[in-house]
């Protein structure tokens, strides 16, 4: 009767899986994890964890001794927990040196300073991790502080260069610093410009936007040109952030343009009952002998890998491992996700995204996962899940030279194709970086003893289908994508570049 009950609750915990965040990405699981989570099901586990405190009665101001304390604690949990601790070490940036530059910044107040400055101060240290997972909640007397790393965008100058012999010549831009047309670019006072790939009108340009990268409002660039007598010309350069599209509900499933190259704009998912679904899946029997395909994802933020997979089935045979996300728990891991689940039981009756019996369940699996590392002697254990796309076998097969356009607003079905942009041969990626993914909606939670700062970030590792990790600000594109330009230029590009690639 007890494995009866025991396989019972876990097909429960299955039909919930299918409804979960993961069903648009979960394509298949390894069999120790199925095993794995029989076995939380079945164990009566339990670990008491102090509760996180919302009541708002934390210090409003801290020491130089209390913020030393909870900065080390800090140190202590990124290092151990975190799960991109390991690659930014590797890519030689230290922990110690972002913590010690705040610790010394901090001793310089002779006075206690407030606890939300802190916040700010602390959350300003680690933006060195560009990882927009990293975020910060703070509850004080009614109110609620939340701080997050905000990831570096790119901003752009209007300046178009084309790469010539080793420097870099000043194309002609409708009315905008004629005077420097042709000119050739010497440098900038910050020395922190960027030069953007764009779309080249001929195959053998290299073209670049000129610009930086940052969290915050930038400063014009300071840069000096000279033309071909050597006469200089000093020119300051307004800095601007392109703006990012996201779609609305009210928005269509998709927009289709015909033409010699098929453009396609899907802008959501929806039921596959409706007669637009039905429509959008009959473009895609009607366009497999294109050789040339762009699709606009920009600002999809919630489509899934699940719906797009469906359209795709009816356009090729292929199969594709693009995508994984690798999930770390350990037991201070899983402490700070029974963290997660106090975070989203007292903020149920706000959110009312899943029921308290869910979440009191998912408690119990987490304290028997516990339970079992400990017994078992386990440091950690990894849970791998991937976007694996299987055709249909009566679609052709993949001949077409794929083109997505995509921004930071870019969901499960989004992220899958920018991913097949870099691994499928001719696939092009234009627009800007794809975003953190995936979103930290469920990761562990851990509050600073002093500060009662509560600080999370994901426990989630995503990689590219060479399983190599993908940067917190996504994939970066083939071409950037700046205003003015629009889908006439890429449709021009893809025209006039059919055997770039």
């Amino acid at each position: 009767m007890k494995y009866l009950q025991a396989f019972k609750l876990f097909y429960k915990i299955v039909e919930k899986f299918r409804i979960s965040e993961f069903q648009q990405i979960a394509k298949t699981f390894s069999i120790t994890s199925i095993f794995l989570l029989f076995y939380v099901v079945n164990s009566q586990g339990t670990e008491t964890i102090p509760n996180l405190d919302f009541s708002g009665n934390g210090p409003l101001f801290l020491s130089k001794d209390l913020m030393h304390a909870d900065i080390l604690q800090v140190e202590s949990l990124l290092r151990e927990n975190y799960v991109r601790s390991p690659i930014i070490e590797k890519s030689g940036v230290k922990w110690e040196s972002a913590i010690q530059s705040l610790l010394d910044q901090l001793s310089k107040n002779k006075n206690p300073i407030l606890t939300h400055h802190f916040q700010k101060k602390l959350i300003k240290s680690l933006e060195f991790t560009n990882d927009g997972n990293l975020r910060t909640d703070l509850f004080i007397k009614n109110r609620h502080y939340v701080l997050r790393v905000e990831p570096k965008v790119a901003f752009f100058s209007g300046i178009r260069l084309a790469h010539d012999n080793g420097r870099f010549r000043v194309l002609p831009t409708m009315n905008f610093y004629k005077k420097i047309v042709n000119h050739w670019y010497v440098g900038c006072k910050t020395q922190q410009e960027i030069f953007f790939p764009i779309l080249p009108l001929r195959q053998s340009e290299e073209i670049f936007m000129m610009g930086q990268q940052a969290n915050h409002q930038l400063e014009p660039l300071d840069c000096i040109f000279e033309n071909d007598s050597g006469e200089k010309q000093k020119i300051l350069l307004p800095l601007l952030i392109p703006e990012a599209e996201l779609n609305q509900p009210e928005t269509p499933v998709y927009d289709y343009i015909s033409g010699r190259t098929p453009y396609i704009r899907w802008y959501r998912d929806a039921n596959s009952e409706e007669i637009t679904v039905k429509e959008f899946h009959k473009l895609a029997r009607k366009l497999r002998k294109s050789s040339t395909l762009i699709i606009d994802v920009r600002g999809n933020r919630n489509g899934s890998f699940a719906f797009f997979e469906k359209w795709l089935k009816h356009y090729t045979r292929n199969h594709w491992k693009n995508v994984i996300v690798k999930e770390r728990h350990t037991i201070p891991i899983i402490k700070g996700l029974l963290n997660r689940v106090q975070w989203n039981l007292h903020h149920s009756s706000m959110r009312l995204l899943i029921g308290q019996d869910q979440l009191e369940q998912k408690s119990l699996q987490l304290k028997a996962l516990g339970k079992h590392l400990r017994e078992k002697g386990i440091a950690e254990k990894w849970i791998e899940t991937k976007f694996i796309f299987n055709g249909n076998r009566n679609s052709p097969k993949w001949n077409t030279r794929l083109i997505v356009l995509a921004n930071q607003h870019c969901g499960n079905g989004c992220q899958f194709l920018a991913a097949l942009t870099k691994q499928i041969p001719q696939g092009v990626l234009i627009g800007s970086n794809t975003g953190p993914f995936p979103k930290n909606t469920s990761g562990p939670i851990f509050q600073l003893k002093h500060s009662r700062i509560m600080l999370s970030f994901s426990h989630r590792l995503h990689l590219n289908h060479q399983a190599k990790s993908v940067s917190p600000s996504g994939y970066v594109p083939d071409y950037w994508l700046f205003p003015p330009m629009d889908i006439q230029d890429i449709q021009r590009f893809a025209s006039k570049n059919t055997n770039s690639l």
